[in-house]
């Protein structure tokens, strides 16, 4: 978990033109532009640019009883920052979450076209920041908020469940913003990602986005607003997940195919290492025939899901790797398990 302090020494060595780390904590009045009995289409935060939708999220929710607050998962799907879609993948989630009693955001994300880093962590961040003020108008337990998602959704996730939104004291313990993450195929440390693909990143360029990231046009180099190879140290260990690894930070799932070619999995391991050695709680599921999503891949298909295997860590111990027979139960339960 990475405190104002830290905030204030990474972030400014990186983006020179940051005016501060985090936009004001009050978040804007929600409009409701689309309702129905179980779903919501809100604005969490000013709409930037005005013709984008970087700014909505689509709310779930489920039947309850009288009286009950829901807990929540906040998903963002991936798109390699390139789109402001990413809250779309929460029907998903919604349709995985939701018989399980959960109330479910898919939250939109700036793209890189739109604005770079850090606007995207700033975004997710703004979002649970709303819900968590507004928990009351929509029955949402704000103890009980846990956020998932894929690729550089995935990676979101991770930025939010490891970094703190709001200032304050530094040296003072504070609550994690969140109780739990799930990442599936996150990239987790960008100074490593090409050398971390097969052949070092050797082959040809992918449609959109370039097999390399150290390519100019590649999404990293989008995201980060200057060619990687080219971009401030500080910068891309700001951006990068397992720079906040610590032992305060919530329960961690990584699942990841050893078989992804965009990115690769040992970018997973690099965060369950670093978990491992802080002493925090993470867990590590790899498939050896997955492949780079999607995420119901992993959780549904016998042939992507063959020969799972699990491993965890929690205060500096880890157990070894077990086969793992994958499912939806699978994600439920450790939000359940780590929420409760």
């Amino acid at each position: 978990m990475f405190r104002t302090a830290a905030c204030a020494a990474v972030l400014t060595a990186a983006v020179i033109l940051l005016t501060g780390c985090f936009p004001d904590s009050k978040p804007p009045t929600a409009t409701t532009t689309a309702v129905d009995a179980s779903t919501a289409l809100l604005e969490y935060a000013p709409s930037d640019p005005s013709t984008g939708e970087g700014h909505l999220l689509h709310l779930y929710l489920p039947s309850r009883r009288a009286g009950e607050r829901l807990p929540l998962i906040v998903w963002t799907g991936g798109n390699g920052w390139l789109r402001d879609d990413g809250g779309e993948a929460g029907r998903y989630a919604a349709q995985l979450f939701g018989p399980a009693g959960y109330a479910v955001a898919g939250v939109n994300l700036r793209s890189s076209a739109q604005a770079t880093f850090p606007a995207q962590l700033t975004d997710i961040q703004a979002a649970i920041r709303y819900l968590r003020v507004n928990a009351g108008t929509y029955a949402l337990d704000p103890d009980r908020f846990g956020v998932a998602g894929d690729s550089s959704g995935g990676w979101a996730a991770l930025m939010a469940a490891l970094t703190e939104p709001e200032g304050g004291d530094a040296a003072s313990p504070r609550e994690n913003p969140v109780s739990a993450a799930a990442a599936f195929y996150p990239p987790t440390d960008f100074a490593t990602m090409d050398s971390d693909l097969p052949a070092n990143c050797v082959g040809p360029p992918k449609t959109d986005i370039s097999a390399c990231q150290a390519d100019a046009t590649s999404a990293v180099s989008r995201l980060l607003g200057c060619p990687l190879p080219s971009c401030a140290a500080a910068l891309v260990r700001a951006a990068s997940p397992v720079t906040f690894i610590d032992r305060q930070d919530p329960p961690i799932l990584l699942l990841h195919g050893q078989q992804d070619d965009t990115v690769g999995w040992q970018q997973s391991q690099r965060v369950f290492d670093a978990a491992r050695a802080a002493g925090a709680r993470a867990q590590l599921i790899l498939l050896p025939h997955g492949e780079h999503g999607p995420p119901e891949d992993f959780l549904y298909s016998g042939a992507t899901t063959l020969g799972a295997t699990s491993t965890a860590t929690s205060g500096g111990a880890a157990a070894a790797p077990a086969p793992i027979t994958l499912g939806p139960d699978v994600l439920v339960d450790f939000f359940n398990q780590a929420m409760r």
